[in-house]
């Protein structure tokens, strides 16, 4: 129903528009009882064969949404609901940002991908966390990543005042008990021409300030869409050196010179390409990650999930867990539930009884 009827009102509208008629509706559907039952029996499928426990952290399905759709972090009720196995919120940052100028999105119909250039837009952490805080009761099983930007807020800010901000965020989120994760997005690309922390020796200095953190939960670093593996492999080869526990991978194409599109796509139109541009290269980056550093780093594997062979492609690769944006876009917020319940049939298929066993498969092929 979704992609014959509703889809295409949809995409007659403006994407900016969609995106906050979404959040606004969606955070009055949360706030019912009824209509969260209702629709957890619609979409929702759980199955003890696809949970895992990470960090202590148990997971009831591998299938999360990403960071940059829930900016502000209100919805996680809603996404338990839906099916989620956990919401990664943001990114954040300490003090509100306003992002971009309008619009933010650009949508690619042909091409399954979003032009995303938001500018980490939020309304900053104390605000987001005093709604996270009451959002908390309504909750029940669903891990809450927050995902938090370090860029400058002005040109005139220096790397260090980005790292301080940095910092002061997760300090706020650990004493707050906000979240059972920290993601950390040194690769946001459509927040500017620069990302500095995308460099070796500006990563070691952001994660050497934030080991000064005292904290009892996972961090993981958001890494961006490398064209070349041996750019990744700068990166990791600093993150194992702290106190880092996990990658998520990656963020959006921000390079369009060899990507192939099916739609036109002016040259005024700024942003990263999301969906389906950035898949291939995104599972490839974690089959690599996985088999030089799988025995130090979890991964979260993100980038052009629109069913439930590509979540479980980067699941073989290497990801402990998925996440999805544009794919919810695309097919509807049925397609996590149908996603979850293909995973159980395919892993049965290949005589698995445990989503972890699954992790990794293609390098023990």
């Amino acid at each position: 129903m979704y992609k014959k009827l509703i889809k295409p009102v949809l995409f007659l509208m403006s994407p900016d528009f969609v995106h906050r008629a979404t959040v606004f509706m969606g955070k009055i559907a949360q706030s019912i009882p009824l209509v969260r039952w209702i629709i957890k029996k619609w979409w929702r499928y759980d199955n003890s064969t696809l949970e895992q426990n990470l960090f202590g952290i148990n997971f009831i399905n591998p299938v999360g949404l990403s960071a940059g759709f829930d900016k502000n972090v209100e919805l996680t009720p809603l996404m338990e609901s839906v099916g989620f196995g956990f919401e990664t919120g943001g990114s954040v940052t300490l003090a509100k940002r306003t992002g971009n100028k309008r619009p933010w999105f650009y949508r690619l119909p042909k091409s399954e991908s979003i032009v995303v250039h938001a500018g980490l837009a939020n309304k900053g952490i104390v605000n987001i966390g005093r709604k996270v805080k009451r959002n908390l009761k309504r909750v029940k099983q669903t891990p809450l990543i927050i995902s938090v930007a370090v860029v400058a807020k002005t040109q005139k800010e220096t790397c260090e005042d980005a790292i301080i901000d940095a910092k002061n965020t997760m300090e706020y989120i650990l004493q707050h008990q906000l979240a059972q994760m920290i993601e950390i997005n040194i690769s946001c690309p459509n927040a500017g021409d620069s990302q500095p922390f995308s460099e070796p020796e500006m990563l070691d200095k952001l994660l050497t300030k934030l080991d000064e953190v005292d904290r009892d939960v996972p961090v993981f670093v958001k890494m961006p869409n490398f064209p070349k593996l041996s750019l990744l492999d700068s990166l990791l080869k600093v993150i194992i050196q702290h106190n880092v526990q996990g990658v998520t991978i990656a963020n959006l194409v921000k390079g369009r010179q060899k990507i192939k599109l099916s739609d036109d796509l002016p040259d005024d139109i700024k942003g990263g390409l999301s969906g389906a541009p950035t898949r291939y290269r995104s599972t490839m980056l974690i089959r690599y990650t996985y088999r030089k550093y799988g025995n130090r780093l979890k991964i979260i594997g993100v980038g052009g999930i629109f069913n439930a062979e590509q979540a479980y492609e980067k699941i073989k690769a290497g990801a402990s867990m998925v996440g999805m944006i544009t794919g919810v876009i695309f097919e509807g917020p049925q397609v996590v539930g149908r996603v979850n319940r293909e995973l159980v049939e395919m892993l049965k298929n290949d005589g698995y009884h445990n989503i972890s066993e699954a992790i990794g498969a293609w390098h023990r092929e």
